[in-house]
């Protein structure tokens, strides 16, 4: 079952909401492989059956209790430019998250945590065309009101705030951040990666990171302009891609 209702989000787009879907970034990708879609269309979801992260890892999320919900975007970018995405994307909901005087991290790629621990997850799935990004659909989950995350090294606004937030007057907070992140998306892009590497998580610590070969222990020093994360090992600077190692929990 789904309906439609009118929302703000990109200039008055609609967004779609279904009770259930396996996942919305899915969902959104079957309509614009269709040409159903605009650019700021979005849905919305209170449960996922097969919801996803980077490399495919799942997303685990009590039914209705928190916020899922993709929406498309048609940036002008090229391809090598995409990490600028996650740029703005991180950065929005990191201000929405301080409107609620919650004070987030990024941890780089993908994940956004909150007292050492996750409280949000983006996923963006870009279409390339040439040398450009055609488009690209982007995947916000936000642990909201979830009360327990069993084997999860995970929090909610709810166990930070101790209370119960209403889902759809955060959603209204995420989505006027996003909509001013996007609409000067490319005003000012060194003060934005600024801004985001100084929000990074565990910067000038000691972590330990998996490679395809080996875990290794490494300090955190910067990440570059195209989403390289720069590392420390053994008084050497190393530079690794998206996707090629991962950042584990001690």
């Amino acid at each position: 079952m789904s309906k439609y209702i009118a929302n703000k989000l990109f200039n008055d787009k609609i967004s779609i909401y279904v009770t259930e879907c396996l996942s919305t970034n899915d969902f959104l990708t079957n309509l614009l492989k269709r040409n159903k879609i605009r650019e700021g269309d979005s849905v919305i979801t209170d449960y996922q059956h097969k919801g996803r992260g980077q490399r495919n890892n799942n997303w685990s999320s009590e039914r209705g209790s928190n916020i899922l919900f993709s929406f498309l975007l048609s940036p002008d970018l090229i391809v090598n430019n995409q990490f600028y995405l996650h740029v703005i994307i991180s950065n929005a909901i990191i201000k929405s998250l301080k409107k609620i005087n919650l004070k987030g991290k990024i941890k780089w790629p993908n994940d956004i945590y909150l007292n050492n621990k996750k409280i949000a997850g983006i996923l963006i799935e870009s279409f390339i065309s040439g040398k450009k990004v055609q488009s690209s659909i982007v995947g916000i989950g936000i642990n909201l009101n979830q009360k327990i995350f069993k084997g999860l090294n995970a929090t909610s606004v709810f166990i930070e705030k101790k209370k119960v937030t209403k889902k759809n007057a955060f959603i209204k907070i995420l989505k006027e951040s996003l909509e001013t992140e996007y609409f000067n998306f490319n005003m000012n892009m060194d003060i934005r990666i600024k801004k985001y590497k100084k929000l990074l998580y565990a910067l000038n610590e000691i972590k330990k990171f998996k490679s395809s070969s080996e875990i290794f222990y490494a300090k955190i020093i910067d990440v570059s302009h195209n989403g390289d994360i720069i590392l420390n090992i053994n008084d050497k600077q190393k530079s690794f891609s998206h996707g090629s190692i991962s950042l584990l929990e001690d």
